[in-house]
């Protein structure tokens, strides 16, 4: 059986770089031995920020998202987002990027479903430090053209920080729960 030169070459280095064989004519000459390397200290993980003690409650801002919601006053409603906040809204196909895209949701909200209530239902909201994360379910209440009273359920998460010493939302999630 032929090997082929190149394949033959290519074992041989293999073999010796592994011990297995030598090139020369006499016994190879034991390599010196390499000083120790001391290991690296591995990095430490880096902190996990926990959720702030109860030294002060979370602020309110779903409740006052829910209450200006319910009183149809956009203004109030824009007051609680950050200017480059963004929102998936309950019954949009797309993301609303920045308080003129925001804003433009709502208003066609409104003028779509006039009186229409929420209630939160629940919420679970969580500090950590300026920043904080709100999630929980709501109901939406409305009265439709013909007299029948619409009830629909969703559920949200919100992002807020504190900024100039007031709470804005730069992010909010709502969608239809599903049962």
């Amino acid at each position: 059986m032929t090997q082929h030169p190149l394949r033959a070459a290519v074992a041989a280095l293999v073999l010796a770089a592994a011990g297995c064989a030598q090139f020369g004519g006499g016994p190879a000459e034991p390599a010196p031995a390499a000083p120790p390397v001391a290991a690296e200290p591995k990095p430490a993980p880096p902190p996990v920020v926990a959720p702030q003690p109860a030294e002060e409650p979370p602020p309110p801002v779903a409740e006052q998202w829910a209450a200006a919601f319910t009183r149809g006053d956009l203004d109030a409603l824009m007051r609680l987002y950050d200017d480059d906040a963004r929102l998936w809204g309950t019954s949009s196909s797309q993301l609303r990027t920045g308080a003129r895209a925001i804003r433009q949701y709502y208003a066609q909200l409104f003028e779509a479903f006039p009186g229409t209530r929420i209630a939160l239902r629940e919420t679970n909201a969580r500090m950590y430090g300026d920043a904080g994360v709100n999630s929980g379910s709501y109901t939406m209440r409305r009265v439709a053209a013909d007299g029948k009273v619409v009830v629909t359920s969703a559920r949200f998460t919100m992002t807020y920080v504190r900024r100039g010493g007031q709470w804005l939302i730069v992010d909010q999630h709502s969608s239809l729960a599903t049962r």
